[in-house]
């Protein structure tokens, strides 16, 4: 039977004493999956954590300087889309906002002995169990095809006559050329960079004039005759979020 996976937690406050009693809250006994647990005073580096160490579970204050604990939530769901986000506040007038961006709880920090251990149980549990898939993208014929849930392609490769796609648990193969593949995937979050590569923009870390690195190290061309197509699509993408969005990781 497989060991199941320690769940990654952070939590972002720019008050010591508080930030010190989410970590003693969050690192208690407690039954369900093993934690660990980094902490942070700013949004600036947790995100730059996550960029290399995504987390599962995000505790953020709302209220903090430089930037707010809702900004904060949106930049993180650009590089981890996975991850489980639960606010905490002292202030009971942030309960509008937070519904701006998808979140697991909102709790007050007056009711947070109590409160937050549930919350982040049930982030647990929805780490755990197997979510939707959302739209997935088969491969092959049938007796012989797969179904990969289109939120976990990193990007496609097409390499002789054989195009590559590259997943986050594994690397899938297919004699079906490029564009077919394209054609049954979000036009949205995946654009053609090269004749010979596409990316799916939210594991994009960084974009270039001639190149994109992704999630991961890999770093495909962008070739002159896709550069114009590939910002018109990047600027499509962007507009699928919030602005504040765009600033992390690209």
């Amino acid at each position: 039977m497989p060991t199941p996976r320690t769940l990654h937690l952070v939590a972002c406050d720019d008050e010591p004493a508080v930030l010190a009693r989410v970590e003693q809250l969050l690192t208690a006994p407690a039954e369900g999956p093993a934690r660990r647990l980094q902490t942070f005073a700013d949004g600036y580096t947790l995100l730059r954590a996550a960029a290399t160490d995504a987390p599962d579970i995000a505790v953020l204050d709302i209220q903090m300087p430089g930037v707010s604990g809702i900004d904060l939530a949106r930049r993180l769901l650009a590089l981890c889309p996975h991850c489980q986000i639960l606010f905490l506040t002292s202030h009971i007038a942030f309960c509008q906002d937070v519904y701006e961006v998808d979140h697991v709880a909102f709790v007050l920090k007056a009711d947070m002995d109590t409160r937050l251990p549930a919350a982040v149980a049930r982030a647990c549990l929805r780490c755990v169990r197997p979510a939707p898939a959302g739209p997935r993208l088969v491969l092959g014929d049938p007796g012989h095809a797969l179904q990969l849930p289109e939120r976990d392609i990193l990007y496609l490769e097409r390499r002789v006559r054989t195009t590559w796609v590259h997943a986050l648990s594994d690397t899938y193969s297919t004699t079906e050329k490029l564009e077919p593949l394209l054609a049954r995937l979000d036009p949205l979050r995946f654009c053609q960079t090269h004749k010979s590569f596409a990316i799916h923009w939210p594991y994009a870390e960084r974009y270039e004039k001639d190149c994109i690195r992704v999630q991961g190290g890999a770093v495909l061309p962008v070739s002159r005759g896709y550069a114009a197509a590939v910002r018109r699509s990047f600027l499509d993408y962007l507009a699928t979020l919030q602005p504040e969005e765009s600033e992390v990781p690209l």
